[in-house]
C-alpha cells in the first residue's frame, strides 16, 4: 500500500506575523520510525513535513497527487487539530477514497473526539508501528477493523449518532531494539532544520530517542497516553550505532537526545557513555532529564563522554506545588542535584511553569526567585497549559477558568493563556512572565552566558540571528519588563 505520513503545520499566511526568531524544527522521528517499520513490511512510503516546507494549499495537493496515497496518517497536537481537518478536506477533495487516520498527543487524550470527527476515518491510540502495519493488512484485505488493537472509529462517520468502535488496548512495544532506525531518508535534509540556537554547540546537529515512556505521574504531561509509563529503552550498542551512522551518513557533530527521561535507568546511560568512549566517538551532545534521576558519579561519566547541556524539567520553586503537581521531587532535591551537574562542568537548563492550578503570586514569586537563585545558565518561564488527555486538564475547571474551545490557543505563544488559576488573571501571567524573564536575566552573567551560546561551527545563520536577538534583548534589558519582549524571545526549551 502507498501510504503518506503528515507532520502538519499551518499553511502559509502573508496576513501573520513572521515569528521572532526561527521555530524549532526538529525532524518528526515519530513519523519517520513508522515509516521504516513499514518500509521494511514492503509498503511504499513517503514523509511530508509540513512545518519544515511550507507550501501553498494548491502545492501540497500537488504534492500529495503526484505520490497518490491510499492511506494517509497525520500526527496531530492539540493546536494541528484544526489544520488537520483541512489537509483532511484537502485530500477528500482530491480522492475520496483516500483514509485518514490520526495518532499522536491528541488523539491519544481525546481519542472518542477525533473518532468522531467526521474528517477523519480512524484515530490510533498508542504506539504507530505496529497499529499502522496492522490497519494496512485489514484494509488491504477487508479484515475487521474493530481487531485492530489501539484503534477507534465510528460506523459512519457522517452521522454524529453512529457507535463508536473501540478496538482492545494495544500494548507497548517493549523490544526498542527489534525497530530499525527512522527513515531519515524520507525527510529533508537534516542539516536544513532550523534546530533553536541555545540548543546546541556544534553544527550540524539533529535529534535521537532512546528510549520510550516515563514512570513519573506529572499531571501535565501529555506524552504519557501515547508512550505509556512503562518505561522501554534501546540498548547501548543500538544508540552508538545510530550515532554513528549519523555521523557518518549525515555529518552529525551534535545530539539532542529526545527522551522524556534520559537517566532513569543509570546504567544503561552509563553504558553508552563508556560505549561513546570505547569507540572514541566524537560527539557533543544534551539531554532533558528529571533531577531525581542523576547521581554524581553519572553526571562526571557523562561529561567525559560529550555531554554539555541538561536541562531538568523543575516546574515550581514552591514546595507546596511541587506536590500537588506530582512532580515526584523536592525544592531540596532540585538544588542539590543542579549543583552535581554544575561541578561535575556540565550547563544545567531550568524549565519552570508558571500558573499551576494551585499557584498564587506569593509562590509564583518564590518559583521566579528560586530560578534565579539556582547555578543555572539559562530558564524558560512556560504558562501552564492543561493539554488534552492530562490529569491537569480534567482538573482545570475545578482550579479556575479554561478557555480551550479553540486548540489553535494551544501553540503556547505567550500572548495566550488557555488556562487561569482562580485568583488569577490573565493580564497578571503575561505580565509576571515579562517579569520573570527580566529578573533572571537580569544578572549581566546571565546575559553573557546568551551570547556564549551563539558560538558553533559552520552555521553562519546562527550568527546573524544570535547578533540580532542579542542587541534586542540588550534594549529590552534596559527598558524593564513591562516594555518588553524576552518571553517571546526565550521560548527555547525543546
Amino acid at each position: 500500500m502507498r501510504v503518506l505520513l503528515i507532520h502538519p503545520a499551518d499553511f502559509p499566511d502573508p496576513d501573520r506575523p513572521p515569528p521572532l526568531l526561527p521555530p524549532n524544527q526538529a525532524p518528526p522521528l515519530g513519523l519517520a520510525y513508522i515509516a521504516s517499520f513499514l518500509r521494511d513490511a514492503g509498503h511504499d512510503v513517503a514523509i511530508h513535513d509540513m512545518k519544515h516546507t511550507e507550501l501553498e494549499r494548491d502545492a501540497f495537493v500537488d504534492v500529495v497527487r503526484r505520490f497518490d496515497p491510499a492511506l494517509v496518517g497525520l500526527g496531530l497536537y492539540t493546536v494541528t487539530v484544526p489544520v488537520g481537518e483541512e489537509i483532511s478536506q484537502l485530500l477528500k477533495a482530491w480522492k475520496p477514497s483516500v483514509k485518514v487516520v490520526v495518532g499522536g498527543p491528541h488523539p491519544a487524550g481525546a481519542p472518542e473526539e477525533c473518532a468522531r470527527n467526521p474528517h477523519f476515518d480512524f484515530a490510533a491510540v498508542g504506539e504507530g508501528e505496529v497499529m499502522m502495519l496492522d490497519l494496512i493488512e485489514a484494509l488491504e484485505s477487508g479484515g475487521d477493523l474493530s481487531k485492530v488493537a489501539g484503534l477507534w472509529f465510528t460506523e459512519d462517520p457522517t452521522d454524529p449518532e453512529s457507535p463508536v468502535v473501540t478496538a482492545p488496548p494495544r500494548g507497548w512495544i517493549d523490544d526498542l531494539d527489534a525497530l530499525p532506525w527512522p527513515a531519515r531518508d524520507l525527510l529533508p535534509p537534516l542539516d536544513s532544520y532550523a534546530m533553536t540556537m541555545f540548543q546546541y554547540r556544534e553544527w550540524p546537529a539533529t535529534t535521537i530517542y532512546t528510549s520510550r515512556g516515563c514512570p513519573y505521574s506529572c499531571i501535565f504531561c501529555e506524552r504519557r497516553e501515547i508512550l505509556g509509563n512503562k518505561f522501554r529503552v534501546h540498548t547501548a550498542g543500538y544508540v552508538v550505532d545510530e550515532i554513528e551512522h549519523l555521523i557518518t551518513e549525515y555529518g552529525i557533530r551534535e545530539i539532542f537526545f529526545y527522551d522524556d527521561t534520559f537517566t532513569l535507568d543509570a546504567r544503561r546511560v552509563e553504558a553508552i557513555c563508556d560505549e561513546i568512549l570505547r569507540r572514541g566517538v566524537e560527539i557533543s551532545w544534551n539531554i532533558s532529564t528529571h533531577v531525581g534521576t542523576v547521581t554524581r558519579d553519572l553526571l562526571r561519566r557523562m561529561k567525559l563522554a560529550g555531554c554539555w547541556q541538561i536541562a531538568y524539567g523543575i516546574e515550581t520553586g514552591d514546595p507546596r506545588v511541587m506536590q500537588d503537581i506530582l512532580k515526584g521531587t523536592t525544592v531540596d532535591e532540585v538544588r542539590e542535584r543542579i549543583q552535581w551537574t554544575t561541578d561535575a562542568g556540565i550547563e544545567a537548563k531550568g524549565l519552570f511553569m508558571i500558573g499551576h492550578p494551585t499557584d498564587t503570586p506569593e509562590s509564583i514569586d518564590r518559583t521566579i526567585e528560586f530560578a534565579r537563585s539556582l547555578p543555572i545558565a539559562s530558564a524558560n518561564f512556560k504558562i501552564t497549559t492543561p493539554f488534552v488527555g492530562t490529569p491537569l486538564r480534567d482538573m482545570a475547571a475545578d482550579y479556575g477558568e479554561l478557555n480551550g474551545d479553540d486548540y489553535r490557543n494551544f501553540m503556547g505563544d505567550p500572548n495566550e493563556v488557555v488556562f487561569v488559576a482562580n485568583g488569577l488573571t490573565r493580564e497578571y501571567l503575561l505580565g509576571v512572565q515579562r517579569r520573570a524573564y527580566w529578573r533572571f536575566y537580569s544578572r549581566p552573567g546571565r546575559m553573557v552566558r546568551l551570547t556564549q551560546a551563539l558560538t558553533g561551527r559552520e552555521n553562519i545563520g546562527k550568527f546573524a540571528t544570535g547578533a540580532k536577538l542579542m542587541g534586542r534583548l540588550a534594549m529590552q534589558q534596559a527598558r524593564g519588563p513591562e516594555q518588553g519582549v524576552l518571553a517571546r524571545f526565550l521560548e527555547f526549551e525543546h
